[in-house]
């Protein structure tokens, strides 16, 4: 249901694009998504109209901070950490969903967009909302359909649209839609939001760092990595119970395949790249010490990037820790034939992690 507000040439763009190759199971689910977006799709129009003008003049006076690291990293308990701050702001869950109608119908079609939201994300239980943090690659997938989250809605074309993460192997006219809309995506919250520093997470940004440096030559980054095992098993986890939800077609007969080789062709370009960042402008943590010692991580993330109001944001991250200290993570017992197949397949990035 996430491709509610999607526009209306998104929409069917994707459904042409996979020939309207749906499951029999998600034809009514269908019907609900093409009967909002071709209601919410007027509102978009007015949207643009009132604020297009606005974000054409806008400058930034901030680069962002984005957040780097594969699906399944760790990701979103660093942004969680990060915006507990009065100095940073964020995309939401309802702003990704929603790019082209947040910023003067919010709070008209919140309320009805939380109808449709679990208390929990399926794949892992962690607490969410229609204002928790989330990637802008959703808002991407609905404004252009240039994105490879829209292989969770159509995983038999995953191929298709897992090429999407990586901009530069793109046409011209496809690598400029997906910067011009990130960019107004990102205007777009600073204008709502005003000129703090914007924390962004999006998984797929790993990949895209030098179009991200292009963009945003001052942006930092912070990099969380994660033992490649038991991301191999968590992902498919997430495929699993995420793509019973989301997913409009059968299940990918070939999901090992797709897993192996997107984080393999992810962190490949990632370590080709990684050394176009300044050296001050990047940190690199690992998922299970900064889990064991978020605070004294979160110092030195603070820190190395000179970012503001550590201080004033640890009542804060400390009480979201208590909160979450209960939490545990899935365990995976892995066998040595399994471990072998996937160190086989990631054997230079498994090296390079240290793992």
């Amino acid at each position: 249901m996430l491709l509610i507000g999607a526009t209306l040439g998104t929409w069917f763009k994707l459904l042409f694009q996979n020939r309207f190759n749906l499951s029999l199971k998600k034809i009514p689910q269908v019907f609900i998504i093409t009967m909002f977006v071709v209601f919410l799709t007027p509102f978009g129009w007015i949207e643009t109209l009132l604020c297009g003008q606005k974000l054409n003049e806008y400058k930034l006076e901030s680069d962002p901070l984005f957040i780097l690291g594969h699906y399944r990293n760790g990701t979103t308990f660093l942004q969680e950490l990060l915006i507990r701050n009065p100095n940073h702001i964020y995309l939401t869950v309802f702003e990704s969903i929603f790019p082209k109608h947040f910023m003067y119908f919010e709070k008209y079609i919140k309320g009805l967009f939380n109808l449709f939201l679990p208390d929990t994300r399926p794949q892992d239980d962690v607490k969410y909302s229609g204002d928790s943090p989330h990637e802008h690659e959703f808002a991407v997938a609905n404004l252009c359909a240039l994105s490879s989250m829209c292989a969770t809605y159509f995983p038999q074309n995953n191929k298709f649209y897992g090429r999407f993460a990586f901009i530069n192997g793109l046409s011209k006219k496809q690598k400029d839609k997906i910067i011009h809309c990130t960019k107004c995506i990102i205007k777009k919250l600073h204008l709502k939001k005003g000129n703090k520093l914007l924390i962004l997470k999006n998984p797929v940004d790993t990949a895209r760092i030098d179009s991200l440096l292009v963009l945003f030559p001052n942006a930092r980054f912070v990099h969380i990595y994660r033992n490649p095992y038991e991301v191999f098993y968590s992902l498919k986890r997430v495929f699993k119970t995420t793509g019973k939800i989301l997913s409009l077609q059968k299940e990918n007969p070939n999901l090992d395949d797709f897993i192996l080789s997107s984080y393999r062709d992810i962190y490949t370009k990632f370590y080709m790249d990684k050394q176009l960042i300044p050296r001050n402008n990047l940190v690199e943590i690992k998922f299970e010490e900064f889990i064991d010692k978020p605070v004294f991580f979160l110092k030195l993330i603070y820190d190395k990037l000179n970012l503001i109001g550590f201080e004033d944001a640890l009542p804060e991250i400390t009480d979201y820790l208590i909160k979450e200290k209960d939490y545990q993570k899935h365990q995976y017992e892995i066998s040595k034939v399994e471990k072998q197949n996937i160190y086989s397949h990631w054997q230079e990035i498994i090296d390079k992690m240290g793992y």
